[in-house]
């Protein structure tokens, strides 16, 4: 019985190697796709930004209903929160007034809190970061007005 195992590992480990060109071109055909499909949706280039939160927690698929499908991106200038069948919204880095993170972590990712002030209106957001938060907070720092939780230990990882 550990003498078949051991074969058909083998074997499917040769298929592999075998057709290791094809598996290299089927990603990078579907990360084209994905790209040609978030610059019609948004117009923006996938390539130059930076994504800020991480992807919802794996659940077997019931991740769909129990978080945001927000995803929450950022340039030199502006953040993006780009939402499936919404419209793009875009705010400059210089009306973000508070970024700090909170006391609850999933998964080992920090959730932070970004309060973005909107023509006088307050907006807050909550997202679990991706590892571009320490150059995000960089980014926001630049406002003189912003109040930044830079304290933060392991930021890569929070």
């Amino acid at each position: 019985m550990g003498t078949k195992i051991i074969l058909v590992f083998l074997v499917v480990i040769i298929i592999l190697l075998l057709s290791y060109k094809k598996i290299l071109f089927w990603i990078e055909r579907h990360n084209e796709q994905k790209e040609i499909a978030f610059k019609k949706r948004t117009g923006l280039d996938l390539w130059s930004l930076n994504r800020l939160s991480a992807e919802a927690p794996f659940f077997w698929g019931l991740e769909k209903f129990l978080f945001d499908k927000r995803v929450f991106y950022f340039d030199d200038t502006n953040l993006y929160l780009i939402k499936p069948n919404e419209p793009l919204l875009k705010y400059p880095l210089s009306t973000i007034t508070e970024v700090t993170r909170t006391m609850i972590t999933i998964n080992k990712r920090r959730v932070w809190q970004i309060i973005i002030d909107n023509s006088g209106q307050r907006l807050t957001y909550k997202l679990r970061t991706y590892s571009n938060l320490g150059l995000f907070l960089e980014k926001v720092k630049e406002n003189p007005n912003a109040i930044v939780d830079d304290q933060y230990i392991w930021g890569i990882f929070e």
